[in-house]
Parts: structure tokens; C-alpha cells; sequence
């Protein structure tokens, strides 16, 4: 079972968490953010690099699933090898978290930290913002559609909405014609379910 985080009050551009961290003069500053590929992860790498150009480093992890398997990218952006990412890469790991990319900005203090403590300092980080998240399940969803009459769709309507609140069916169209015909994604545990109410 994978998981991803999430936060009641996500922002609008998909950043749902912050964190900072202050070790021997140097500011370290992390940011996560939900993604569902790569391109996604890119993107957001890439604005905090724009916003964030007198940094030192820009240290990345980010993991998506495709197709059922995890994909995981990293960089430690010229800090010693295994001390930016990979303490936040084994905690995702343990944890089966994805579908998300965490971003860690290091304004340098002048004072070099260690190995250890560096890598510390980087987990500690990403925990202040991951800490502000809770878990939640990424469940698989199965694709159906139909044509139906109104008067059908407004009883269909009404179940689906029973299962939009708790996201257990997402919407991809519903288009209004001599008939109506919609797409939905329903949750794969409660498929079976859902189609003999619909039926």
C-alpha cells in the first residue's frame, strides 16, 4: 500500500507544506509539494530555483508511481555525496510514501557542518514540513461511462456526489445531449460497489 501527504489547507499550486531549519548560521529552508510524474516535480524545482538564486544548494528528492511501480529522482546539488537525500529517501521508503517532491534550500553559513550533522540537518528539515502533512492512501481508480436519460442521470447524480465528498469517485466529464453521457474514476475497492447502485 503507497501513500502520499497531504494537508487540509493545500494551496492552489500544489505546495502543501514548508519547513525551516536553522544549524550553525546556515538557513535551511524545505518545501513539499504533490505530484502526480515527473514533469510536475520539474516544474516546481525548477520555481524554487528561480525564487531562490543566491542559495548555495538546491537539494531535491522526488517519487511518483506509474503504471504500479515507485520512480524516484534525487539530486544533492554538489553537497557531499549521501548527505542531502539520502536520510529523506529512506524515511519516504520506510514509510511507503510517493507522489510527492520535496525541495531543500541551503543558504550556506560559512561554517561546514560534517557529514552527519549535515545529513541530519536535511532530514530535519524535510520532517518540520512532513510533520504538518498527514498520510493518505492512493488508491487505484477504474475508469467507467455510459449514456443514460435525464431522468436515469439525476439518480446516478445523486450517488455519485454521495462518493465525490469522500473521494471515492472523481468526475472526468459529464456532457448534456439528447442523452447524458459521463466518464467517471471510481475507486477500486468500492467499484463493484458503485456499479450495482448505478445499474
Amino acid at each position: 500500500m503507497y501513500y502520499t501527504l497531504v494537508k487540509d489547507n493545500n494551496d492552489k499550486n500544489n505546495e502543501i507544506s514548508k519547513g525551516e531549519l536553522y544549524e550553525k548560521k546556515s538557513k535551511f529552508f524545505s518545501y513539499i509539494y504533490n505530484i502526480k510524474d515527473e514533469e510536475d516535480a520539474k516544474k516546481y524545482i525548477e520555481d524554487i530555483k528561480n525564487k531562490n538564486k543566491d542559495a548555495r544548494h538546491c537539494v531535491y528528492i522526488y517519487s511518483y508511481l506509474k503504471d504500479g511501480k515507485i520512480n524516484i529522482r534525487f539530486c544533492d546539488d554538489g553537497e557531499p555525496q549521501g548527505t542531502g537525500t539520502k536520510a529523506i529517501y529512506e524515511l519516504m521508503t520506510k514509510e511507503n510514501i510517493t507522489n510527492i517532491c520535496i525541495v531543500i534550500v541551503r543558504y550556506f553559513g560559512g561554517i561546514l557542518l560534517g557529514a552527519g550533522p549535515l545529513s541530519r540537518a536535511y532530514l530535519n528539515c524535510a520532517r518540520n514540513a512532513i510533520n504538518l502533512c498527514r498520510k493518505e492512501i492512493i488508491y487505484k481508480y477504474i475508469n467507467y461511462a455510459d449514456f443514460v436519460s435525464y431522468n436515469k442521470f439525476q439518480k446516478i447524480k445523486n450517488i455519485i456526489d454521495n462518493y465525490m465528498n469522500e473521494s471515492k469517485i472523481k468526475i472526468n466529464y459529464i456532457n448534456y445531449n439528447e442523452k447524458v453521457e459521463y466518464n467517471i474514476e471510481i475507486r477500486e475497492d468500492i467499484y463493484e460497489k458503485v456499479l450495482s447502485l448505478i445499474k
